[in-house]
């Protein structure tokens, strides 16, 4: 079978075209893209407020508990340090331990007070999270767009059209000015 080279050359030519054209047809393919600043969103949140004011009140109160328990533990070491001259061994070595456990306990209030500080806040701040992440898909999924970036996270580096910035309609969407 002998292979016509001008068949051959014209066959090239159509697989190129019909492959140009497919490769043309996907490249127009635009995906929608929006962005958003999730701290400015975040800043408009009103229950945020609320939050913040209850953290605050759990963090006075951890921090005046723990300045209480220091105070208490220092007034005992003063107490110990003035009476020991006169304690028996057997009352100085129970006070004494009684110190160490004390000192034990304070030593571990901070990092204790942390950790009920940082759950508190993730539990207060778990539902306005997801509020808004739920208004963010709503609006997305309603304006047609494809991705949204988050620009107050640094993810974006250039931003040509102003129109894409969907926080002007999650806050429409979640009545907030």
């Amino acid at each position: 079978m002998k292979i016509n080279f001008k068949s051959f050359l014209i066959g090239g030519i159509l697989v190129t075209a019909v492959a140009l054209f497919f490769s043309a047809k996907i490249s127009t393919a635009k995906s929608k893209l929006g962005y958003i600043n999730t701290k400015l969103l975040w800043e408009l949140m009103p229950e945020r407020v609320e939050a913040d004011e209850k953290l605050k009140k759990l963090e006075m109160e951890l921090y005046n508990f723990i300045v209480q328990e220091q105070e208490s533990f220092y007034a005992n070491v003063q107490k110990f340090q003035k009476d020991s001259a006169s304690l028996s061994d057997l009352v100085m070595k129970q006070t004494y331990n009684k110190l160490l456990q004390q000192q034990e306990v304070i030593t571990s209030l901070p990092e204790q007070a942390n950790q009920e500080l940082n759950n508190k806040q993730q539990e207060l701040y778990a539902p306005i999270l997801k509020k808004m992440q739920e208004a963010i898909d709503a609006v997305a999924a309603k304006h047609g767009f494809d991705y949204i970036v988050d620009s107050g996270q640094g993810h974006l580096v250039y931003v040509k059209n102003k129109e894409d910035d969907i926080l002007p309609l999650v806050k429409e969407h979640l009545g907030l000015k």
